[in-house]
């Protein structure tokens, strides 16, 4: 495996197909008593051929596997990601003598890098001499359907690249970031009250560039002595650089009453997309609807040169004693997730424009989600044994980020198709979770944690809401759904043994000695179901999608159990190591996760198929689909892992 953001012998990095390295330090240093000075240092390098690398699906939308099935004859072709990123923060601790009063104050840098490119391959060859595209090329072998009539076609291939064409894919995106952070606690002699309040801001540079095709618009070399020039960046391309700012004002008061126990805080977000978007808004050239325009200006206040908006957001958490054994608790709280660069940046460059059809334009008048959870529980000890837990939530996500076609106008006074992202959707999170613990004896604890949850809205999500276009031509926004992500049950079970020096097998002490044992069922996933509709001319069953019971169907269930062992064997300086082996899905099962939407499970050899599909049982010379024996569409396999830790 290669990475074209390393040069020379880039397999020191990469010598398998996934391949991870990070290491962290720590230091301290006590200046004085209450005064300390602290360095930490996180860095990672991860090179894998694992799509999930680079899936924006929008928020809350199912994430699928990320093997590449189409290069899986040849993965020395297929996408290579390398996601690089490097952590630093210093910061300070100091409490004042009387300890009524501490400050907390870090300052943080952030880089992370993420590369995605046709194995190490560079973005594209000064000229162009050959055919790259693997859909252009006929997959060999190459042999013949019907050639004894007037009509003779090529056999449908294999759907899987064998025939040296490359990945398609292009990437590179940074993002730098600094953040100041201040925390100021105040803890009055009362002990009723303990205050906090804080202030955090960020700077963050992005830099995106996205190309398709690179190949395309380069130039192309016709002999020895004449070159056609270049004329564009890949068949499509998104391309830009920002400069945003983010941060909060925050207070929160703790407090602690005869067996009361609440905590009230309130904290300020504000945001400004930076003056790329703010140029943007103000460029006639520029792929924005005066609509949008106009609210970004009316919604936006003008600080320091730049554009910001801002947010309230309240949170509280109370408890109180029911019993002498039983608690009862209520949370409720907002919170808020900005939307993703690229929904906000994409085509707002003139000089950069996608101008391929449905190209992303982004939308500069985009709201964060917003989330408000509502939480009512009980907590009880029954016994010295045995403790239960029951817990009720609603979450109610408003601003949910959609896909919609536009039409506009562009400089040329042409007419053009766009997609964009709007605020428009909801989801609501209806649940009830139920924990157990109970101890067995001196040296076993189980537990089991059972819950129940039903999410249904207008839309899945962005992905969802322009695949509804293209299918259907509308997209249905007045009745509610189940969305793509809801899973309803999820039950855990498991048990932890935890032996001292007075077990023995034989002379055996199992001192340091810790195992751990968990099973687990799952709803499988939502999907839309399809229904009979008659056959085609050579006889295969066609089966197509029921549009009006959007993800109305639950997949096969899953079901998994994991196990660790770990010893520890420490001095009585409290040195030593930790041993641990871990085995994954023990009973090596294999759960759905690409859905056969005719069946309700993953795919197997004579299932049915819907008409999109490659119907394996029906080779047809035009079909040039993927099989549908992708591996992926099972969870992975019983893996064993060992582990080795130090502590000095």
């Amino acid at each position: 495996m290669h990475s074209s953001l390393f040069s020379g012998n880039d397999s020191l990095w990469a010598p398998r197909q996934d391949n991870k390295w990070s290491n962290t330090i720590k230091l301290a240093y006590d200046v004085r008593p209450g005064f300390k000075l602290f360095l930490t240092n996180q860095h990672s390098l991860n090179i894998n051929q694992n799509t999930r690398s680079l899936q924006i699906v929008g928020f809350d939308a199912v994430v699928q596997p990320g093997f590449q099935y189409d290069f899986s004859e040849n993965l020395n072709n297929a996408t290579t990601y390398t996601h690089h990123s490097n952590l630093t923060v210093l910061g300070g601790v100091f409490s004042f003598p009387n300890n009524k009063w501490s400050i907390n104050s870090n300052v943080g840098r952030l880089f992370t890098n993420l590369r995605a490119d046709a194995n190490g391959r560079p973005f594209r060859e000064e000229t162009i001499d050959q055919i790259y595209d693997p859909e252009s090329i006929i997959t060999n072998p190459i042999t013949l359907f019907n050639p004894s009539d007037s009509i003779i076609y090529v056999n449908a291939p294999s759907g899987l690249v064998n025939n040296d064409g490359i990945s398609t894919v292009w990437h590179d995106h940074y993002v730098q970031e600094y953040t100041v952070k201040n925390v100021v606690g105040y803890y009055p002699s009362s002990k009723i009250h303990k205050w906090k309040f804080g202030q955090e801001h960020k700077e963050t540079q992005y830099q995106w560039a996205d190309v398709t095709r690179p190949w395309v618009g380069a130039p192309i070399q016709i002999n020895d002595t004449l070159t056609t020039p270049a004329i564009s960046v890949g068949s499509s391309n998104d391309i830009w650089k920002a400069n945003a700012a983010t941060g909060g004002l925050f207070v929160e008061d703790n407090v602690s009453y005869k067996g009361i126990k609440a905590t009230l805080g309130l904290r300020l977000n504000y945001w400004a997309f930076g003056t790329f978007v703010d140029d943007a808004i103000n460029d006639p050239d520029a792929l924005i609807i005066d609509e949008v325009r106009a609210r970004y200006l009316e919604r936006t206040t003008k600080i320091l040169g730049r554009r910001f908006q801002a947010r309230l957001l309240p949170r509280l958490n109370v408890s109180f004693p029911v019993t002498e054994n039983t608690v009862l608790y209520f949370n409720y709280g907002h919170s808020m997730r900005l939307p993703h660069p690229r929904f906000v940046y994409a085509g707002l460059d003139p000089v950069y424009q996608d101008r391929g059809y449905l190209s992303r334009l982004g939308n500069p008048d985009l709201k964060p989600e917003t989330t408000v959870s509502y939480e009512l529980g009980i907590k009880a000890q029954v016994n010295k044994n045995f403790g239960v837990t029951f817990t009720a939530f609603n979450n109610d996500k408003y601003d949910y980020i959609v896909t919609r076609t536009l039409i506009i106008e562009d400089q040329t006074g042409r007419l053009v198709d766009r997609t964009t992202s709007i605020n428009q959707d909801y989801a609501r999170i209806i649940g009830l979770e139920l924990g157990l613990n109970y101890r067995l004896g001196k040296y076993v604890k189980t537990f089991f944690n059972g819950a129940y949850q039903v999410a249904t809205g207008k839309s899945n999500s962005a992905s969802e809401s322009l695949l509804q276009i293209k299918n259907t031509g509308f997209v249905n926004t007045t009745k509610e759904q189940y969305l793509a992500w809801d899973r309803p049950w999820d039950f855990k079970v498991g048990i932890i043994f935890t032996p001292d020096s007075n077990l023995k097998i034989g002379r055996f002490k199992l001192t340091g000695f810790r195992f751990f044992i968990m099973g687990n069922y799952k709803s499988g996933l939502r999907y839309t179901p399809y229904q009979y509709a008659g056959t085609n001319d050579i006889g295969r069953p066609l089966y197509t999608r029921i549009d009006n019971q959007p993800y109305a169907n639950i997949g096969k269930a899953w079901n998994w159990f994991d196990l660790k062992a770990s010893r520890d064997i420490v001095t009585k300086k409290g040195n030593g190591i930790s041993l641990s082996i871990e085995v994954k899905n023990i009973f090596n099962q294999l759960n759905s996760q690409i859905i056969n939407p005719v069946t309700g499970k993953a795919y197997e050899v004579g299932d049915a198929v819907p008409d999109s599909w490659r119907d394996l049982s029906y080779p047809d010379p035009l079909d040039r689909s993927t099989p549908p024996t992708d591996p992926a569409r099972f969870s992975a396999p019983r893996q064993i892992l060992y582990g080795i830790s130090f502590k000095f």
